[in-house]
């Protein structure tokens, strides 16, 4: 499926707190990803230690950085990045989630074969509140989901600003819910690729909740109060080596 991209795409990855799982998230982008082939804008939503975003823009790592003082919210952050674009294709990260090799190249190529699509998200290995969509569909290229989120999502650039992006609210709530709803009533697809996948951060085991300290409250994290076994086991180092580097995989799971 890989393609040779015709210009950059821009990479949009917004942070809050968990230092070392936005480095692991970074640094399996720079390896999984042809440098040449995107651009990356990191929005921090506040963070407490900043030091690596800030030494990874100062070596050109992250083209643009924007550092807010406070946590204004996911769809704010979202907005931010927005107007940095530049390409016609532009990717919606978190900073909890492992794209696997060609993903970008492969997610380019689904856009281009797939006009109808405003949005396309990478497929991660829990898909929780989405059923079994993939069932008897493994060899089909996307499966259409109303909200797929923002585990690497590819959108249209055009088609969001036109539609004037997010909402201007603070907290996190239902950001793809909202987006990926706007596009359907503009007449696009969205949903989820069945052959290009991510690997979702769950964080070391002495953690839950997608690698925050157990004492945090659920809206604490953004995250619903939900269970599942996931959360319990944490992240599985043979998984995170599918992904990410061995030397790199040691270093998060000692945090």
């Amino acid at each position: 499926m890989p393609t040779n991209l015709k210009e950059k795409v821009d990479i949009t990855l917004i942070s809050w707190q968990r230092p070392k799982m936005t480095k692991l998230v970074i640094q399996t982008i720079l390896r999984n990803t042809p440098r040449s082939a995107f651009r990356l804008i990191v929005v921090d939503n506040g963070s407490d230690d900043t030091l690596y975003l800030e030494n990874a823009h100062s070596d050109g790592i992250i083209d643009e950085l924007i550092l807010n003082e406070t946590n204004l919210g996911l769809e704010p952050a979202r907005n931010q990045a927005l107007m940095k674009v530049k390409g016609e294709f532009f990717v919606c990260a978190d900073n909890d989630c492992l794209p696997q090799k060609d993903w970008l190249e492969n997610l380019t190529s689904l856009m281009t074969l797939h006009p109808d699509y405003g949005a396309i998200s990478l497929r991660t290995q829990v898909m929780i509140g989405t059923g079994n969509i993939f069932d008897g569909k493994e060899d089909e290229d996307i499966v259409e989901f109303p909200h797929p989120g923002g585990s690497f999502r590819i959108m249209r650039t055009e088609k969001v600003r036109l539609l004037g992006g997010w909402r201007d609210v603070p907290g996190r709530g239902t950001e793809e819910r909202h987006i990926c709803g706007k596009i359907r009533e503009i007449g696009f697809k969205t949903g989820f690729a069945v052959q290009v996948k991510c690997l979702h951060l769950f964080g070391p085991k002495e953690t839950d909740r997608w690698g925050y300290p157990k004492e945090w409250k659920p809206e604490e994290t953004g995250h619903s109060d939900i269970w599942h076994p996931a959360l319990e086991a944490g992240d599985i180092e043979e998984d995170l080596l599918l992904y990410a580097g061995e030397e790199d995989v040691v270093d998060y799971i000692k945090q």
